[in-house]
């Protein structure tokens, strides 16, 4: 979780990552591959569910999280938003 809270602290600090509505895993900046993977790691349960306590501790240290695709089912992507732009994982 460190990681991931650390990664997402990094790419709101940078300048090289230019503000825009989504960043996903296509993005060329490796910043944002690392947050994207973290993000699966630790946001989705092993059963592929949302990881509610790990989304918690993201949203007490100022980072919303939130679905972003849904079905009957649940959370098909989730989203972390940023000041550079929405971070989708899943």
């Amino acid at each position: 979780m460190e990681r991931l809270l650390n990664a997402l602290r990094a790419i709101e600090k940078v300048d090289y990552i230019k503000p825009k509505q989504y960043l996903t895993n296509r993005d060329p900046k490796e910043l944002v591959k690392e947050a994207v993977n973290l993000a699966d790691e630790v946001l989705i349960t092993k059963e592929g569910r949302p990881n509610f306590d790990n989304i918690a501790y993201l949203k007490a240290n100022g980072f919303n999280v939130f679905p972003g695709e849904t079905d009957s089912f649940g959370w098909l992507t989730g989203c972390i938003r940023t000041s550079k732009g929405i971070i989708v994982f899943g």
